[in-house]
């Protein structure tokens, strides 16, 4: 298993060009012994971290919402918990259990100072035995770049995303996010619950090489069309560098909004079969690069 990862975290345009203030993004890269991740303070910190595999994600703590940045750093100093040198053989289930248990715990302790009012999106992505492990609250998103194809494998959390899963009419007003991490709610204000379904809020897929990850927040995908992202994908072959366009392009695009990206590229894989997952969701979305 090998992987080259490229990260870009900021407050983008800033406040002087009508954008944020401060940023309230976060992100998590734990692999070979180390963790990278902003601080409280926003600074960047690589602390050691001992555990299987590749573990990243991407936060956005709610503009909305008091202490957003305080809300995505305390949900990426959880997640690093959970990186430990055993790797379960299911994944993508642990992993929604972790979050569900981890709000639930969170959303308590917040509520011992009054209504919560903190909240942030957390994508999650977990690449161990030649797959990815996957889970999402909010609407920051994972995609998968595969020979030229993008897929979409998280589903934005909005009300006409569950109206959808439900079998109820969806509304012209529905396509907003409607629940997050430590905050809760599907739109009813301070309730503790968030609904997260396997196989379509998390899942798992088996990797190929030269296959590429991108988790990133709404300061990415809100500015830019889904062939844009595509296209930066196939045409940067460097994470890194990959992460830098995908902010670029968005900040030209009119974004006023932090920006985070993580890249990952799979350079090497090798497939262990008890932990090869149930396959691909069924609700993932194609998109072709245009070459």
């Amino acid at each position: 298993m090998a992987y080259t990862i490229g990260v870009v975290c900021d407050i983008g345009v800033g406040a002087n060009a009508g954008g944020r203030s401060r940023n309230e993004d976060n992100f998590l890269v734990c692999q070979n012994g180390g963790a990278r991740f902003l601080s409280e303070e926003g600074v960047e910190r690589h602390d050691g971290q001992s555990g299987e595999g590749v573990l990243v994600a991407v936060c956005d703590g709610m503009g909305g919402h008091d202490d957003g940045d305080v809300a995505a750093a305390t949900a990426v100093r959880v997640l690093r918990k959970l990186y430990q040198p055993d790797a379960p053989r299911r994944p993508a289930r642990v992993l929604l259990k972790y979050i569900l248990d981890s709000h639930d715990q969170l959303h308590q302790a917040a509520n011992k100072d009054g209504a919560v009012a903190m909240g942030t999106t957390l994508t999650v992505a977990w690449l161990v035995h030649g797959t990815v492990a996957w889970a999402n609250v909010g609407d920051s998103r994972l995609y998968l770049f595969r020979a030229g194809d993008l897929v979409q494998l998280s589903s934005d959390q909005t009300r006409n995303e569950f109206a959808r899963r439900d079998g109820r009419p969806t509304t012209d007003d529905g396509d907003h996010l409607v629940q997050n991490f430590i905050y809760g709610s599907r739109g009813l204000g301070d309730d503790p619950a968030i609904r997260l379904d396997h196989g379509l809020d998390s899942g798992a897929e088996i990797l190929h090489a030269h296959d590429r990850l991108l988790l990133c927040t709404d300061g990415v995908t809100n500015a830019l069309s889904r062939d844009e992202v595509c296209r930066v994908l196939h045409d940067v072959a460097d994470p890194q560098q990959a992460a830098e366009q995908l902010r670029r392009v968005a900040m030209e695009r009119g974004s006023r909004d932090n920006i985070t990206a993580v890249v990952v590229r799979v350079d090497a894989v090798a497939h262990h079969t008890a932990s090869a997952g149930s396959g691909r969701s069924s609700t993932v979305h194609y998109f072709r690069s245009s070459d």
